[in-house]
């Protein structure tokens, strides 16, 4: 960020002056870490925050300023970050044991939990993370049908392995022609062959006819179709419940696998519970880990079957990881913390939250609307609401500098957000929490105001013209 305009100026000094111990672990990380961190989505200019300490649903920089977290690690958390049930089963846990090098009763003590709160999974395989749990759900799809395409959806994320970084939104490599004409170019994170464009497909979101085409077109051969219920990264749009059963009838038209991806939006519902829609296959990770490393994936017991050691031409599956004791026993005692009435409150400050953010936007004059589903909230400076991850990247385009100073100002007003404007909640936040994040989002607004008038007079409406 080089802007020299007053107000940006203004935001960034106040950061930095903020958190001198920050930029000083920024400077002595970037001698060991690229970037001076390991996470692409958590780095940010001038310097990200370092963290020291959570608790409740705040977390504590190294400055020793307490924020309230609006971010979740991106949704991974639902129960803060101190609750004491989970504390107390790690560390009994670490007592026990840690990697016995052979299964133990936790793993099916937290499978019959996960298979209550999502019955579409009869069979379940462990392993460490969203990443792994899609790419073994994508080789079991191919696996089971003996097929090699998989389609995906353009902008939709699932995370950082080849077959899922074709056209994911946070991609920005070389662009291609895909197998199937019609469709938007097929662009691959750096370091993907172009060879994975022959066997990936991808196709808008909440477009039923484009798919229903390309399933036509590819006859035989798709192996199966991923899908997050609601986009992440891109957006945390929604999808159509009419979409996903056209996905799902298509599907079984096709003998093709179904895939939920629900890493994210088991915090909804999850999404296939309340909508009732049913996959074959679904993923999981994140809240069913506790706060410690998980991935799950599973479904109907006749494609999970491929797995069992014991049948013919078993499909290999292995991890020194893979169901490790404390991650299960994290993941068990959230699960035992979490039930119908958790959803429905992170359901209410969701709505809280979306409502509040674009009547505050509206306020100051400012173009902007929150969408989202459920515990899952993203504010767009649009007046319509994006349907699918392009709609998401047209409202963005150019305009990076000033999400970047709204995420700066809102650290400078006591609130962690998503870099990429990701908001969730957890369980034990309050109403008055999301009301103080209004208040603050709105202040912030006000306060770039002048900014946008210079830099993007589009986003500017008169106050007396609002609903």
């Amino acid at each position: 960020m080089a802007s020299n305009d007053p107000i940006a100026v203004g935001i960034i000094e106040r950061y930095r002056s903020g958190a001198p111990h920050s930029a000083a672990a920024f400077a002595t990380a970037a001698a060991s870490l690229p970037g001076g961190d390991t996470r692409t989505m958590t780095s940010y200019r001038p310097f990200p925050l370092y963290f020291e300490r959570g608790a409740g649903t705040r977390l504590k920089d190294v400055d020793g300023v307490w924020r309230e977290d609006f971010l979740t690690n991106y949704g991974a958390l639902a129960h803060g970050h101190d609750h004491p049930a989970l504390i107390a089963a790690v560390r009994e846990q670490v007592a026990l044991g840690t990697l016995p090098g052979g299964p133990t009763r936790l793993q099916y003590e937290h499978a019959e939990l996960l298979k209550a709160l999502v019955p579409s999974m009869e069979r379940v395989r462990y392993c460490n993370s969203g990443t792994e749990a899609t790419m073994w759900a994508i080789r079991t799809a191919r696996a089971y049908t003996g097929r090699d395409i998989v389609l995906k959806i353009d902008g939709g994320y699932h995370g950082t392995h080849d077959w899922t970084n074709v056209n994911a939104f946070i991609t920005n490599g070389q662009t291609y022609d895909q197998a199937v004409g019609g469709l938007p170019a097929g662009y691959l994170a750096h370091g993907v062959p172009p060879s994975v464009l022959e066997t990936v497909v991808a196709i808008p979101y909440n477009d039923a006819d484009t798919a229903t085409r390309v399933m036509n077109e590819l006859r035989g051969k798709v192996a199966g179709v991923i899908v997050e219920p609601v986009l992440g990264v891109g957006g945390a749009v929604p999808a159509d419940r009419a979409y996903l059963a056209t996905l799902r009838k298509l599907c079984t038209d096709h003998g093709a696998v179904l895939m939920f991806d629900e890493c994210a939006s088991i915090r909804v519902g999850p999404w296939q519970v309340k909508h009732g829609v049913t996959p074959d296959l679904s993923t999981f990770s994140k809240i069913v880990g506790g706060g410690l490393p998980i991935g799950v994936f599973g479904g109907r017991a006749d494609i999970m079957k491929i797995f069992d050691p014991f049948g013919p031409d078993p499909v290999y599956h292995a991890g020194a990881y893979c169901a490790n004791n404390l991650s299960l026993a994290a993941g068990i005692a959230a699960m035992k913390h979490l039930d119908a009435s958790d959803f429905k409150h992170l359901t209410a400050l969701g709505e809280r939250l979306r409502t509040g953010l674009t009547a505050a936007a509206a306020s100051v004059g400012v173009v902007g609307r929150a969408i989202g589903e459920g515990g899952m909230t993203y504010f767009h400076f649009t007046r319509e609401a994006p349907r699918n991850a392009a709609d998401t990247a047209r409202v963005r385009k150019g305009r990076d500098e000033l999400r970047s100073l709204v995420h700066l100002q809102m650290l400078n007003e006591g609130f962690v957000t998503a870099r990429h404007g990701l908001l969730c909640q957890h369980v034990m936040t309050e109403t008055t929490t999301v009301d103080a994040f209004v208040d603050a989002y709105g202040s912030t607004l006000a306060m770039l105001v002048p900014y946008i008038s210079r830099n993007h007079p589009e986003l500017l409406v008169p106050v007396s013209a609002h609903a």
